[in-house]
C-alpha cells in the first residue's frame, strides 16, 4: 500500500508540473496584453492630443496664407517633434493630411504601433492603432469665463489651495506654450463671489454712483433738557424731550449685489433702468455707527491671455462672507457678454453671440448651498441662479459646472445648470478636482477641433 501511494504521489506532482508549465504562457499572455492594451492606450491619448495641436496650428498657417505643401510639411514636423520629446515607444507613420473639396477643412489621420512586451508570447509584436483628427478654418477663437466659489467655507481643510491648484492646471491646458500655443485665440475671464462680489474699477460704470459716497442720517432720541435755569448757572428743572440728531459719513465701497428690475436676468449692459445695485450701509442710531458689509477685495479679471495675470488672480484669492452663487453666475455672463463691451478695456471686449468661428463657455464651481440673496422679491440664490442658467444656456453659452465636496443641494442647483450631465463635475478630493478643470479644460478645446 506504501509503494502504491508513493507512485501516486509522484505521478501527480508530475501531472501539476506539465498543466503549469502549459498554463503560464496563456497566463502571462494574458497579463501582457493588459499592460499592453494600458500603454497602447496611453500613447494612442497623446498622440491624439499631439494631432489635435498639429491640425489647428495648420489652421492658423492656412489663415496666414500657407500653401496646402508646407501645411503638410508643417503638421508632421509638428506631430514628429512633439513625440520625439515624450519619447514615447510607439512609431507613427507620416500624418495623412487631406482637405474637404469647397471648403477649407483640414482632416488628418496617422497611423502607429506600439512595441508590445509580454504580448510577444503569442505572436504579437506590435498592437496597431489609428488616430484622426480635423479643424475647420477659422476655428479658434474661444471666450472662456472661470466663477469661483471664495466664501468662508472654502477656507477649511485645504479646499482654497486646492482650488487654485486645479484652476492653474486648467490655466496651462487652455493657455499651452511653445509649438502648441498657436492652436487658437483663447481668452480667459476669472470672477470671484462671496456674499457680493467687488466690483472694483468697474463699479461706477456698472452702478453710476461713486465708489466714495456719503450718507446722511436723522435720528431722534429721548433726552433730558433744562427747561429753567437759576442764576448761578445751575439747571433748576428738567424735562424730557425728543431732540434731533444728524449723523454724517462718507464711505468708500466697490461691492455690489444683484441686479433688479425688468433687466435682472439678462446681460444687458448697465444704464439707466439696468444698473447693477450697490451695496449700501445701514445706520445703527443706537450706537450711532454706520455698518457696511465687506466684499472681498478681488474685482472681475476682464478676457486676456496673460498667463501672468490669470495666475496672479488665482494666488489672490481668499476666502471670506457668505455663498451668493446667483451673483457669481452673473457676472460670469457679463465678463464674456459682447453687451457689455462698453464696461471692459480695450482687447477684452467680449466676441460676438454671432462670431463665426467662435465659442463661449463658464466654468462655475461652489462647495456650498446659495444661501445668501439681497433681492427678496426674486426669490431664493437657487430660483434665482435657475433663470440665469437658462437665458446664459440660451445664448449657446456652455456651462460647465464643479461641485467641491458640495452638499446635495448645491450639487442639484449645479446639475441643474450644467449644459448636459456631462457637463457636471463632482469632486470631493483635491485630486479629483484638479482632474475635473483638466478635463473641462481639455473639453472646452475640443470645442475648436472636429473629427
Amino acid at each position: 500500500m506504501l509503494n502504491r501511494l508513493t507512485t501516486w504521489k509522484e505521478n501527480r506532482e508530475g501531472n501539476v508540473a506539465i498543466i503549469l508549465a502549459i498554463a503560464i504562457i496563456p497566463i502571462l499572455a494574458l497579463i501582457g496584453i493588459a499592460i499592453d492594451l494600458q500603454n497602447t492606450n496611453r500613447s494612442r491619448q497623446f498622440v491624439q492630443y499631439s494631432l489635435d495641436n498639429a491640425v489647428i496650428a495648420g489652421s492658423r498657417a492656412m489663415q496666414s496664407g500657407k500653401s496646402k505643401a508646407e501645411i503638410n510639411a508643417y503638421i508632421n514636423d509638428f506631430v514628429d517633434g512633439v513625440l520625439k520629446a515624450k519619447n514615447y515607444s510607439a512609431s507613427c507613420k507620416p500624418v495623412d493630411v487631406s482637405y474637404s473639396k469647397g471648403s477649407q477643412d483640414i482632416n488628418a489621420t496617422i497611423k502607429c504601433q506600439q512595441k508590445t512586451t509580454l504580448t510577444e508570447l503569442i505572436g504579437h509584436q506590435y498592437l496597431d492603432f489609428t488616430v484622426s483628427s480635423g479643424s475647420t478654418y477659422g476655428i479658434g477663437k474661444v471666450d472662456v469665463s472661470f466663477v469661483f466659489d471664495i466664501s468662508g467655507s472654502m477656507g477649511w481643510s485645504g479646499k482654497m489651495d486646492a482650488l487654485k491648484d486645479a484652476a492653474e492646471d486648467a490655466v496651462d491646458v487652455l493657455l499651452p506654450t511653445g509649438e502648441a500655443a498657436d492652436m487658437g485665440d483663447v481668452r480667459i475671464s476669472m470672477v470671484s463671489y462671496s456674499n457680493y462680489l467687488d466690483a472694483g474699477s468697474y463699479f461706477q460704470k456698472v452702478t453710476n454712483k461713486n465708489p466714495t459716497r456719503t450718507y446722511t442720517e436723522t435720528y431722534t432720541s429721548r433726552e433730558r433738557v433744562c427747561v429753567r435755569w437759576k442764576r448761578n448757572g445751575r439747571c433748576r428743572k428738567y424735562k424730557y424731550q425728543d431732540v434731533e440728531h444728524t449723523s454724517t459719513k462718507s464711505i468708500t465701497s466697490t461691492c455690489v449685489q444683484e441686479r433688479r428690475g425688468s433687466e435682472t436676468y439678462t446681460d444687458e449692459d448697465p444704464g439707466p433702468f439696468a444698473w447693477i445695485e450697490a451695496v449700501e450701509p445701514t445706520y445703527d442710531s443706537s450706537r450711532d455707527r454706520w455698518n457696511m458689509p465687506s466684499c472681498n477685495p478681488i474685482s472681475p479679471l476682464p478676457l486676456t491671455d496673460d498667463r501672468d495675470d490669470l495666475k496672479d488672480y488665482i494666488g489672490d484669492l481668499n476666502a471670506n462672507g457668505g455663498t451668493a452663487g446667483h451673483i457669481g453666475i452673473a457676472w460670469g455672463w457679463y465678463s464674456i457678454s459682447p453687451e457689455w463691451k462698453s464696461v471692459w478695456p480695450s482687447g477684452s471686449d467680449p466676441l460676438g453671440y454671432d462670431e463665426p468661428d467662435s465659442a463661449k463657455a463658464m466654468i462655475m464651481m461652489t462647495d456650498g448651498d446659495f444661501l445668501n440673496w439681497h433681492n427678496t422679491g426674486e426669490g431664493t440664490s437657487f430660483d434665482q441662479a435657475k433663470v440665469l442658467c437658462d437665458n446664459i444656456k440660451e445664448k449657446g453659452v456652455r456651462l460647465y459646472t464643479v461641485a467641491f465636496q458640495a452638499p446635495t443641494a448645491g450639487k442639484q442647483i449645479l446639475e441643474y445648470c450644467a449644459s448636459g450631465t456631462e457637463f457636471a463635475f463632482k469632486a470631493e478630493s483635491a485630486d479629483e478636482l484638479t482632474d475635473a478643470y483638466t478635463k473641462i479644460a481639455q473639453s472646452i478645446s475640443d470645442l475648436r477641433i472636429t473629427y
